[in-house]
């Protein structure tokens, strides 16, 4: 199993709730319908107190392999799904990801 994790930094015209509203109702049911996608977490950061955030969410996505991943992505759905991140994020930060898991 292959995971791909990417940090989002929202739009500053953005609240934090529109950001949230956007991600959760808009754009994870585009990314949802990908071919191969296993597994899709969106994780909505929360603000610390008193200080902006180094990022705003954290998408975790599951794939088969690697190139399983590189299909979706380049699939109808996965072409719209990156075009749609335009809509709400500023920024993003892309790690693959080789999981263990201890417990």
């Amino acid at each position: 199993m292959f995971k791909l994790i990417i940090l989002l930094k929202k739009k500053p015209s953005l609240t934090d709730e529109e950001f949230a509203k956007y991600w959760v109702d808009t754009h994870a049911p585009l990314a949802n319908k990908m071919p191969g996608l296993r597994k899709y977490v969106v994780n909505v950061v929360r603000r610390p107190p008193n200080r902006e955030p180094e990022y705003n969410g954290v998408v975790e996505l599951w794939f088969d392999d690697v190139d399983s991943m590189k299909k979706a992505f380049a699939s109808p759905e996965g072409k719209a799904t990156q075009k749609d991140t335009d809509a709400f994020a500023a920024g993003l930060t892309t790690m693959y990801i080789d999981e263990h898991m201890i417990t």
